[in-house]
């Protein structure tokens, strides 16, 4: 069987290196999100000389793998996992895969191998030009609330979240969770304030008033795509308008925002429509009989 563990701050340089490989942009793929979430999704990684393994735990039990990242033969790869499932008495079940790595499994297993779209997984990826120039009519509305907020507020300013104002931001995500459905978030959001240069994220902060109302923070998931990890917003309606774009236009030097997926809330899945995707990056699962 496969030696999987709990992961670790120091795996991240050998996560990176795997994933930069695979050229991949989904937002699950990258050491922060993998660190970050843990706990909470009960993650568990796995090396090999040429390979890095990651699996799920739900209530105490393996549920499923995603795919192994491999500098060697991906079919033997796979086949690990695979008989790693088998050997736990789990079905192998293999998910978040993208189209492109979902029809190289189809390829390769045939009709042994049922392959599922699933939804709720789909990450929204954006043109960050067009999120920070909000040009043309279809950011009509958006524009309309960046222009509202700036009329209606005179006194406020951006900062580069730093050591000096991780508290700010921790105020605004506590906020926040006062008024939010309980989902963990806020003790995520603390560890990677903890650990925030050693994870390379980096973030602003809006301040109104000189009172910090709204905060976006990312992570690199390749040179041209960055994984908006943490967006907040309290007080102001309009203040996640603002955050999401003045982020855009401060990070210039990336393509592409990935600003992760939906998990089938309605309300999260029509607020990330109503900024015009322009990938809604499909995933899958794949279940091997």
């Amino acid at each position: 069987m496969l030696e999987f563990r709990t992961p670790v701050l120091s795996d991240k340089a050998r996560i990176d290196s795997f994933v930069k490989d695979c050229g991949g942009i989904g937002c699950d793929l990258t050491s922060t999100n993998t660190y970050l979430w843990r706990e909470h999704y009960d993650i568990r990684v796995a090396f090999t000389d040429d390979s890095y393994f990651k699996c799920y735990y739900t209530n105490g039990g393996l549920s499923g793998y995603t795919l192994p990242l491999t500098k060697g033969d991906l079919r033997a790869a796979v086949d690990a996992v695979i008989a790693d499932a088998r050997e736990r008495g789990v079905k192998p079940l293999i998910g978040l895969l993208s189209d492109e790595n979902a029809a190289l499994l189809k390829e390769m297993y045939g009709d042994s191998v049922d392959i599922k779209h699933d939804r709720d997984s789909f990450d929204y990826i954006y043109d960050r030009h067009a999120l920070a120039s909000l040009s043309g009519k279809k950011y009509h509305a958006k524009r309309n609330h960046v222009s509202r907020f700036f009329r209606t507020y005179f006194d406020v300013s951006v900062e580069e979240i730093c050591e000096l104002n991780f508290g700010d931001v921790l105020d605004i995500a506590e906020r926040w969770q006062a008024n939010s459905e309980d989902t963990g978030e806020l003790d995520i959001i603390r560890d990677a304030l903890e650990h925030f240069d050693e994870l390379g994220m980096f973030g602003l902060i809006l301040y109104v008033d000189e009172k910090p109302v709204a905060m976006s923070i990312g992570s690199r998931i390749s040179d041209e795509v960055c994984d908006v990890n943490f967006e907040k917003a309290v007080d102001i309606d309009e203040a996640y308008a603002v955050i999401n774009n003045e982020f855009a236009k401060h990070y210039d030097s990336f393509t592409y925002l990935n600003r992760e997926e939906d998990m089938g809330m309605e309300g999260l899945r029509k607020s990330k429509l109503s900024y015009h995707p322009d990938i809604l990056y499909a995933k899958s699962t794949a279940v091997f009989k």
